[in-house]
């Protein structure tokens, strides 16, 4: 069981620390706001009403005993850089931080964090994608130039089993999972003799180029 605190409790930080917590981690809730701390207290393992800028708090909360801690501060973007630092000197293992900005994103790895996100650039970005090209459920950058794509099938591969379409030399991409349907939460192994029906929806794995070739060869 993982062990993650999250610290900031606005939006963001509330929704991840709840679903952390659903998913089976041992969640620490930290935030300076009471209200906000009784309203996450039954969904994680413990919350803290306590100032994270403050070196002695972290200290004390013993966060360096955690897997991953999360900073969430909103707009506070002193705050979260403050946080980092204080979180990279006493030995926390893995720090991840929501940035705001480009520069904040540049501070915030200087000071060691070792993970920045950016939630509202990534949910905009993939929401603009599937509303854009329907046929795109949900785009997930893995790293560098690589991404994982959820996509229906083209009209074209209904029909024909996976071997017949040599999917990876015609599109320079890897199936690697299969659902039944867009409601299902089953993932099926892309055995050469599956048969892709019009239902399915393909996780494509793939250069960032080479799934932007594959968007445009189904328009």
């Amino acid at each position: 069981m993982a062990q993650i605190a999250v610290i900031g409790l606005s939006s963001f930080g509330y929704y991840l620390a709840k679903r952390l917590s659903e998913l089976g981690s041992e969640v620490v809730a930290i935030d300076t706001n009471k209200e906000r701390i009784e309203h996450i207290k039954n969904f994680v393992a413990k919350a803290v009403s306590a100032d994270a800028t403050d070196r002695r708090v972290l200290e004390r909360l013993e966060l360096e005993e955690m897997d991953i801690v999360v900073i969430s501060l909103g707009d506070k973007l002193e705050s979260s850089i403050l946080t980092a630092f204080y979180l990279k000197q006493i030995g926390v293992k893995k720090i991840v931080a929501k940035a705001l900005s480009e520069d904040h994103a540049r501070i915030l790895e200087l000071v060691g964090v070792d993970q920045v996100v950016f939630p509202e650039r990534d949910s905009g970005y993939n929401l603009a994608l599937t509303l854009h090209r329907p046929e795109i459920i949900e785009h997930i950058p893995l790293g560098e130039n690589l991404s994982l794509l959820e996509i229906s099938p083209f009209k074209e591969m209904i029909g024909k089993s996976l071997k017949e379409l040599d999917f990876r030399s015609r599109y320079k991409c890897q199936i690697v999972a299969v659902r039944p349907d867009k409601e299902s939460k089953e993932l099926i192994l892309p055995e050469p003799n599956l048969v892709i029906s019009a239902n399915n929806i393909l996780i494509v794995m793939g250069k960032d180029k080479e799934l932007e070739d594959l968007q445009r060869k189904k328009r």
